[in-house]
């Protein structure tokens, strides 16, 4: 699709995000990384002793902590346990992987299938038993009503990844930036996620509240920043994937850019959707609920905690790896 593509990618400079406040991170990470991993090794979620090498140096724990700074300790632990969850499935099921499979569909309706009915398959897939745990635990903790918002970013993220799919079947690259923006705000799986940061702040939002056109305009904000930091941070991975390869970045370069200027042009962005957070905060919080300023709070502990975990924890987008961590086609049967 690009000429000289890997000349380009050895060549860019990819921009830190910066944000007008500062970061937070929850305390005692180190025991909330060896639950999680413990937890995964249980659930059959690490295919190998490579696998497990991966999921040490990437560092969900971190990510959890600095995301959720204000948790408690057993909201904190679910969290990570989920992104470790999450993580491996959306490699080995949506993104490292062939664009469809065998596998894709059985894999992903059985997702829904636990959200629905709240039990397994009679064949659980990989990582079917896993993600039962997570929702009960979620279950048990937030009201139906929370539970259920949560649960539809997750309906969501598996049904928008056959859109991903269609999108790369289908679309010629040059002409599918807006249609990329709006699977990217599902795929990215940012939604359920925020959906868990007002029960780790100030306590769930009613509503009347979570549903003002002000507040849902703010999560797609932040939504925004994380996605599309991402797509410059892991651009020289999922170059090197052989079927979700597809990103803001190179989409705008398939416009008759080089890659350099994808991600100049991805940064200015995010930088677009920072401000226009602020400014549209400005607006809200004077009036707002202390549940609601939690919320907004947790949003901007949210986009810095990503960052953060980007620029101070994980090796999950190091150039030394990528080799190795850009192709899970064939992970799951090379285990078995």
């Amino acid at each position: 699709m690009l000429e000289n593509r890997s000349a380009q990618l050895e060549q860019l400079r990819i921009p830190t995000i910066t944000f007008p406040w500062a970061g937070e991170c929850a305390p005692d990470v180190e025991p909330l990384e060896q639950e999680a991993r413990q937890w995964a090794a249980r659930h059959g979620l690490i295919p190998s002793e490579q696998y497990l090498a991966r999921i040490t140096r990437t560092k969900y724990g971190w990510l959890a902590a600095r995301c959720y700074p204000h948790a408690d300790r057993e909201l904190l632990q679910i969290i990570a346990d989920y992104f470790t969850w999450f993580f491996i499935t959306d490699d080995l099921f949506v993104d490292r992987v062939e664009t469809i499979s065998r596998e894709t569909l059985p894999n992903l309706t059985a997702m829904l299938d636990v959200l629905d009915h709240n039990r397994l398959g009679a064949s659980p897939v990989f990582g079917e038993t896993a993600w039962l745990e997570i929702c009960q635990r979620l279950r048990h903790r937030l009201s139906g009503e929370h539970f259920e918002r949560f649960a539809h970013g997750m309906r969501m993220w598996a049904s928008t990844a056959g859109l991903q799919i269609v999108s790369h079947l289908v679309e010629e690259p040059s002409s599918a930036i807006r249609p990329y923006e709006a699977i990217r705000r599902y795929t990215s799986g940012m939604n359920p996620c925020i959906d868990l940061i007002d029960t780790a702040n100030a306590g769930p939002l009613p509503a009347d509240e979570f549903h003002r056109p002000e507040v849902l305009g703010l999560r797609l904000h932040t939504n925004n920043v994380v996605c599309w930091s991402n797509d410059m941070q892991s651009l020289p991975m999922e170059a090197r994937q052989p079927g979700q390869y597809r990103n803001m970045v190179i989409l705008h370069a398939a416009q008759g850019h080089t890659l350099q200027e994808g991600i100049d042009y991805t940064f200015e962005k995010v930088r677009a959707e920072i401000d226009a957070f602020q400014q549209e905060a400005s607006q809200v919080e004077p009036h707002a609920s202390k549940r609601l300023r939690g919320f907004i709070t947790g949003m901007r502990e949210w986009m810095r905690g990503y960052q953060d975990w980007v620029d101070l924890d994980t090796q999950r987008y190091s150039q030394q790896f990528l080799e190795q961590d850009a192709n899970d086609s064939g992970v799951l049967h090379a285990s078995g």
